[in-house]
C-alpha cells in the first residue's frame, strides 16, 4: 500500500506529538525536581540537594544538567575532586558549560594555564553551537587575569605560626601590645549604635577612638568612626572619608600607630574572591584610593582583618581558605619594611601563594621562639561594654542620662527592662538586615520570613514606647 507524502507527514506529526506527551511528563517532572534541587542549593541545604539529585540521576541518567548541579553542590562543600568528577560526567553528556566550571576550579587552585585551556574549550563549544558568549564567562576571564597579575607579585614573607579558631570570634585570638590598640567585639558598643554583622571594632591605645563597619542606607557595609567626648559621651558615628567600599562591603578595619595607614577588608568586584585585604593612607582630607595588598595575603576565599603590631614586629590576618567548617585560620607573620616578591619563574610560586606549608617560608636555621614568647607574654586588655546612652526627660526633674539618676527603684527597674528591649530590637534588626541581604542575593523564598520579622520589630517598637511611658510615669509619681 502506498501513501501520499502529505499523509505520511501528517502521521509523523501525530507520532511526534504522542511521543512528546508520553515522555514530556518524565522530562517535565525531572526539570521541576532539578529546579527544587537548585533552590535547596541556593538556600544552603546542600546535602538535601545532593540526595535529591542522586535520585534524579537514577531516573534520567543521560541528563547532564543533573551532574552539573551535583558538581555545583560539591563545589559549595569545597570537595573539588567530587565536583570535578561530576563536571566530567556532564561534559561527556554534552554539557559545554562544564568547561567553564572546570576553569573556575582551576582558578581556585591557581592553575592559570589549565583555566585558560578550559575557557578556550568552552568558547569553541559555544561557537560550534552558534551561541553567544555569556557574561559569566567574561567574569571568569576577568578573574583569571586578576589571579595572573597577583601571581606575578607574591610577597616573600615569613609566617611563624598559624591558628585554627572558631570563625565567630576569631579576632579575640589576636594578641596585640597596648600601643597598637585593641580589636573588640561589636557587642561592646552601646546598644543604640548601629553596626554590621559580622564585624569587629578597632580601638586606639587610649580607647577614645573607635572604627568598625555599619550598614548604609542600601545595607552596604561602610567603615564608620566615633570619638569619645568630654564627659564620657560619644560622637555620632560618621562614615570614614573616601570611597573605600568601591561598590562592595568595607569591613574589619585596623589603623597603624601612625594614625594614617589603614588596613581593611573589601569584597568588591576588584577582589580576587570574597573579602580581600586592602591598604589606604589618609591624605589631607580623606583616605586615598585603596590598593589590594595581593598574595599570599589574599586568595579566592575570604581574607580579612590584617593587623600589624609595630611593638612586637608581628602581623596577623585571618582567612577561610583552608575550608575548615566553622573555622578560620589566623596566620602570624613578620612584616617587611620593603616588599620583596618571589621570582615569577619559581616552580613553587603557587604553593607560596596558597601557603601550602608555613615551614616553606622560614629562613634556614632561623629560631622564632623569642618572638612567639613575646606574643605569649602579652596580657589581653579587658574590654568593658560601653554604657548605654539614653536621654529621657522626666517632667519636673530634668533629663536623665544614667540609671543612677533615678530615685524610684521601680522606675529604675523598668528603665533597665527598656534598655534590654532596645538591645533586642537592635539584634532583631540585624537579623532582618541579614535576611534582606540574602533575599537580594536571590533567595526569594525568604519573603514571608522577612515580612514576619518586619511585623515583629514594629510591635517591639510599639511596646518599647509603652515601656518608656511607664518609666516616666513611675518616676513622676515617686517625685511628687
Amino acid at each position: 500500500m502506498r501513501f501520499s507524502v502529505q499523509y505520511i507527514n501528517t502521521i509523523a506529526k501525530k507520532v511526534t506529538a504522542i511521543m512528546i506527551m508520553a515522555t514530556g511528563a518524565l522530562v517535565l517532572s525531572a526539570e521541576d525536581t532539578l529546579s527544587e534541587a537548585e533552590i535547596l542549593l541556593k538556600s544552603g541545604d546542600t546535602q538535601t540537594a545532593i540526595s535529591m539529585l542522586q535520585r534524579i540521576e537514577k531516573k534520567v541518567p543521560k541528563n547532564g544538567k543533573v551532574n552539573m548541579l551535583l558538581g555545583d553542590c560539591y563545589s559549595v562543600l569545597d570537595s573539588a575532586a567530587l565536583a570535578r568528577n561530576e563536571y566530567r560526567k556532564a561534559q561527556k553528556k554534552g554539557e559545554n558549560a562544564a568547561w567553564l566550571s572546570f576553569a573556575k576550579l582551576a582558578l581556585t587552585d591557581y592553575r592559570i594555564d589549565d583555566a585558560e585551556e578550559d575557557l578556550e574549550l568552552y568558547r569553541k563549544g559555544l561557537k560550534k553551537g552558534r551561541k553567544t558568549l555569556p557574561d559569566e564567562s567574561e567574569d571568569v576571564c576577568a578573574q583569571l587575569e586578576k589571579t595572573r597579575t597577583m601571581l606575578d607579585r607574591v610577597e616573600k614573607i615569613v609566617i611563624i605560626d598559624s591558628l585554627n579558631v572558631d570563625a565567630e570570634d576569631f579576632f579575640t585570638h589576636y594578641k596585640l601590645s597596648p600601643e597598637s590598640g585593641s580589636i573588640l567585639s561589636p557587642e561592646l558598643l552601646p546598644s543604640n549604635i548601629e553596626r554590621a554583622y559580622p564585624t569587629s571594632v578597632y580601638a586606639t591605645e587610649t580607647g577614645n577612638n573607635l572604627m568598625w563597619a555599619a550598614p548604609d542606607s542600601t545595607q552596604t557595609f561602610q567603615l564608620v568612626t566615633t570619638s569619645k567626648l568630654y564627659g564620657g559621651e560619644w560622637e555620632t558615628p560618621a562614615p570614614v572619608s573616601g570611597d573605600l567600599g568601591q561598590g562592595g562591603d568595607a569591613n574589619y578595619p585596623f589603623l597603624l600607630q601612625d594614625g594614617i595607614t589603614l588596613y581593611f577588608a573589601n569584597n568588591s568586584d576588584n577582589s580576587l574572591g570574597g573579602y580581600d585585604i586592602y591598604i589606604s593612607r589618609k591624605g589631607e582630607n580623606e583616605y586615598l584610593q585603596p590598593q589590594n595588598i595581593g598574595m599570599p595575603f589574599n586568595s579566592p576565599y575570604n581574607d580579612y582583618l590584617l593587623a600589624i603590631d609595630e611593638t612586637t614586629g608581628v602581623g596577623w590576618w585571618a582567612t577561610d581558605r583552608n575550608k575548615i567548617p566553622g573555622k578560620v585560620t589566623i596566620y602570624i607573620y613578620i612584616p617587611s619594611e620593603m616588599r620583596i616578591n618571589y621570582d615569577v619563574d619559581d616552580p613553587n610560586l603557587a604553593s607560596y601563594a596558597k601557603i601550602n606549608s608555613i615551614r616553606d617560608t622560614w629562613q634556614e636555621d632561623a629560631d622564632y621562639s623569642d618572638i612567639l614568647n613575646k606574643i605569649a607574654s602579652i596580657k589581653p586588655k579587658v574590654a568593658k561594654k560601653a554604657e548605654d546612652e539614653f536621654a529621657i526627660g522626666i517632667p519636673g526633674a530634668g533629663v536623665y542620662t544614667t540609671l543612677e539618676d533615678f530615685k524610684s527603684q521601680e522606675a529604675k527597674s523598668i528603665m533597665t527592662q527598656y534598655l534590654s528591649d532596645k538591645r533586642a530590637i537592635v539584634q532583631a534588626q540585624e537579623k532582618l538586615d541579614q535576611l534582606r541581604q540574602r533575599y537580594g542575593n536571590g533567595e526569594k523564598n525568604l519573603a514571608n520570613e522577612i515580612n514576619a520579622w518586619e511585623k515583629r520589630i514594629a510591635n517591639m517598637k510599639l511596646n518599647l514606647k509603652d515601656t518608656k511611658n511607664q518609666v516616666v510615669k513611675c518616676e513622676q509619681e515617686f517625685n511628687r
